[in-house]
């Protein structure tokens, strides 16, 4: 939540096609796929909320594919381990049509 705050992540444009593979409700174990588009460019500067103006993030537009399992207690996520390939910017996963991978909206395939 720190980093959400700080504003410091706003070169994340947009994240999408975001999966749910996999829910482990007794131990607590989620696992998802993701994909986080940073447009670079002039979306690398901006206002964070103290106030002070700061450049950062990538220069080219770029796509995080990202794998991440969280574990879960009392409700709230307790830890996260992530794995991220670098990939073309907007690249789609192959698993979704166009339109659910362009798709900001979750979507749970633990039932398919």
């Amino acid at each position: 939540m720190e980093q959400f705050k700080s504003g410091l992540l706003h070169f994340v444009n947009r994240i999408r096609d975001r999966r749910y593979v996999a829910v482990d409700e007794e131990r607590g174990i989620v696992f998802a796929f993701g994909f986080f588009d940073h447009s670079g460019g002039a979306t690398r500067t901006f206002t964070v909320p103290d106030g002070r103006t700061i450049t950062s993030g990538p220069v080219q537009p770029w796509t995080w594919e990202i794998a991440e399992l969280f574990k879960i207690q009392k409700g709230k996520i307790h830890k996260i381990e992530a794995l991220l390939q670098r990939s073309p910017y907007g690249m789609n996963s192959g698993w979704s049509t166009w339109e659910e991978g362009m798709s900001d909206h979750a979507r749970d395939v633990t039932l398919y």
